[in-house]
């Protein structure tokens, strides 16, 4: 049948300057406009109320370029919609099948169906048009919408009848677009709502659409997708994109759903589909209920349950950490709530936590407040931790591993039955957690040298912050200073637990050789003393090989912040030989106190001076590097880096000025920024499974 005849048929059936433009034409990659991509029609059925389908009509006349056909029931509503725009077009038909059938036959191009008076945001059909021009295998793309059955948002299988207070289609749409992970196209069995994009490719190959008897468009665009499915088509839901369906406005019940015959019809040409539409609903591990969930903390923000029962008496880099992060979190503006778990009371370091309006703290054996959507520990699992309980409270879990110390080091643990407890834990939670943070490189590689069970694509590289040194906090002189009649010594200060790996002795040994060398400094050491692994032993053999120790050397136990902040303000150097480390906190707090710290270039630390950038600086006793930093752990190493920030404090001040500038690209705000990001990535991936 030749074009002029087609078009004489249409004319006769009704249809209004709806004509084939002479420009189309058809190529192996299917029809496409000359000289452009395959246009886009839009289609709407006004089969009452034509002036609420009015104003669907200029919505779409903002929103899309191409062709509007309107299709009436009454002839007399046609002229109703004539002075809206020239591109607006109508016709009578008897029902919607027939409206996209017809359109079809007269225009190659895709259909857009709109099956209600709804609202639309600017540029709507962007996303999904480049899909279905990009790949012909598509078949339909549907919509997220307020009230759109299983496509319904924020809550699935939930519509109401508006959009979410504070917000509009547009609002929704530009912060679905403009947040990261950027949307993918979510794969369903049968295309749904009442927007829906049908790829002229897939009507060519399928056919037309079949009307039921009730000929309602959800049941015959099902029967259509599902005829593309099991050709190999496949239907998309593009959940970057919100349409409103506001009750004053829409023409059907937001709630309409499906008859129990239509649904009998669609069941007995597409036995298949038995049990799965159900399960397309109310799946929440399928690729829609993933893509679903990560439009919805977009808009709605994340809520993150914290394991807080690291919380002690003691504040070491583990509390200091959690804090920070806790802290963050709860700044952030795409987190709603933070769940903060303890095991007993807060402690005075971390008070501030009760302060914050988003975040709840809970003690006892109930840890978390509901369902959430990131159970998330800031540090290593330990034996006790229910991991498999946890994940039945949160919809995504992720632990962070601060370090491999104590997983590669028997001597912090009683005996070698709790190491390996310890280190079986720890195999059997990070398998199982669907990510794990770390907080510099270095931890990861060591974790993968050591063979724990993650794939190196599961492990994420967040470091943590370095703002947790206040110059400007008050100071206080440790008790235990002001009682030996301390004065206004000069000295050096040695910060922090009493690990091994702390290496306190060798900064013991260090600092004997610097006062042999001419420089008359005291040495303080201060920090937390631990049950097993300790330099005690170690320092005491030290100990009793120095000088005149008694008069230099001032052992204190832990230390409150401000007693912290007194001793980093007037002291001349800071030692930090340590061997192991995740992170590393020490070189950045000294350094705000303008107080040059002596540690090893290794591991984190050495990626400390790749960050800021190694810069050399000649002075009149040599060439260095800033920043400065040992190449081994021999006292004698040490002491070299400690008395050349001594003789030299310009020396000394673009140390600390270069770890600052390194500091400045580990802030709170990044740290809370990417485990945000991280937290959304998880939700639209599949659960880890074993």
């Amino acid at each position: 049948m030749g074009i002029g005849r087609v078009r004489e048929m249409l004319i006769r059936a009704g249809y209004r300057l709806l004509v084939l433009d002479p420009d189309l034409q058809t190529t192996d990659q299917g029809p496409t406009r000359a000289g452009g991509p395959m246009p886009c029609v839009a289609v709407l059925f006004v089969s009452s109320s034509p002036e609420q389908w009015r104003h669907s009509v200029r919505q779409l006349v903002a929103s899309t370029t191409g062709r509007i056909i309107v299709g009436v029931l009454y002839p007399t509503d046609g002229p109703f919609f004539d002075s809206i725009d020239e591109r607006v077009e109508w016709l009578t038909v008897g029902s919607i099948c027939e409206l996209i059938n017809r359109t079809y036959r007269a225009v190659d191009g895709h259909i857009l169906v709109v099956d209600d008076a709804i609202t639309l945001p600017l540029r709507f059909l962007d996303t999904a048009l480049a899909w279905v021009r990009d790949d012909p295998r598509i078949a339909s793309v549907s919509f997220l919408s307020n009230a759109a059955d299983h496509l319904s948002f924020p809550t699935r299988n939930l519509p109401t009848p508006r959009v979410p207070d504070g917000f509009d289609e547009q609002t929704i749409t530009d912060r679905l677009r403009e947040t990261q992970p950027s949307a993918s196209p979510a794969p369903i069995l049968i295309a749904s709502g009442q927007v829906v994009l049908i790829s002229s490719w897939a009507l060519g190959a399928v056919g037309e659409l079949v009307a039921p008897a009730s000929a309602r468009f959800d049941v015959a665009i099902s029967d259509f997708s599902a005829r593309a499915n099991e050709k190999g088509f496949v239907n998309l839901v593009d959940t970057s994109t919100m349409v409103a369906r506001s009750s004053d406005i829409a023409v059907r019940p937001i709630d309409d759903r499906m008859r129990e015959d239509d649904m009998g019809w669609l069941l007995h040409r597409h036995r298949w589909l038995i049990g799965h539409l159900d399960e397309q609903r109310l799946s929440g591990d399928s690729p829609l209920a993933h893509a679903h969930q990560v439009a919805r903390v977009k808009l709605e923000g994340l809520t993150i349950s914290v394991d807080g029962s690291c919380f002690g008496p003691n504040e070491t880099g583990t509390q200091v950490a959690t804090t920070r992060t806790i802290l963050a979190l709860a700044d952030h503006l795409s987190v709603r709530r933070v769940v903060v778990s303890m095991a007993g009371q807060i402690p005075s370091y971390a008070r501030q936590l009760s302060a914050h309006e988003r975040i709840e703290l809970r003690s006892g054996d109930s840890p978390w407040s509901g369902i959430v959507d990131i159970g998330f520990r800031p540090y290593q699992p330990s034996p006790g931790f229910d991991v498999a309980g946890w994940s039945n409270t949160c919809i995504r879990t992720a632990v962070s591993m601060l370090d491999v110390i104590a997983y590669a080091n028997g001597s912090y643990f009683e005996s070698p039955e709790l190491w390996r407890q310890y280190r079986a834990t720890i195999c059997e939670v990070v398998s199982r957690v669907d990510a794990v943070t770390v907080i510099s490189a270095d931890v990861r590689e060591q974790m993968i040298l050591h063979g724990l069970p993650v794939e190196r694509g599961r492990i994420s590289v967040v470091p943590l912050g370095t703002t947790n040194a206040d110059p400007s906090a008050p100071r206080v002189c440790p008790a235990g200073l002001e009682q030996r009649g301390f004065g206004a010594r000069r000295f050096a200060v040695i910060l922090g637990v009493n690990y091994h790996h702390k290496n306190r002795e060798l900064a013991m040994a260090a600092h004997q050789e610097l006062r042999r060398r001419g420089h008359d400094l005291d040495l303080v050491m201060a920090g937390p003393a631990v049950p097993y692994g300790s330099t005690r032993l170690n320092e005491a053999n030290q100990r009793a090989s120095l000088d005149d120790a008694h008069r230099w050397l001032h052992v204190l136990p832990q230390v409150t912040v401000e007693e912290k902040n007194w001793l980093l303000s007037h002291a001349s150097l800071a030692w930090y030989p340590t061997s192991a480390e995740g992170f590393g906190f020490m070189p950045f707090e000294s350094a705000q106190f303008d107080v040059p710290s002596v540690s090893v270039a290794f591991g984190p630390l050495k990626e400390l001076s790749q960050v800021s950038g190694v810069r050399p600086l000649r002075n009149r006793t040599g060439s260095f590097d800033v920043p400065l930093m040992a190449q081994s752990w021999q006292p004698s190493a040490l002491c070299d880096v400690g008395e050349a920030f001594l003789n030299d404090p310009s020396l000394a001040a673009q140390h600390c000025a270069a770890v600052r500038e390194a500091g400045q690209h580990y802030s709170w705000k990044a740290h809370a920024d990417r485990l945000v990001q991280l937290f959304r990535e998880i939700l639209g991936q599949p659960r880890v499974r074993l």
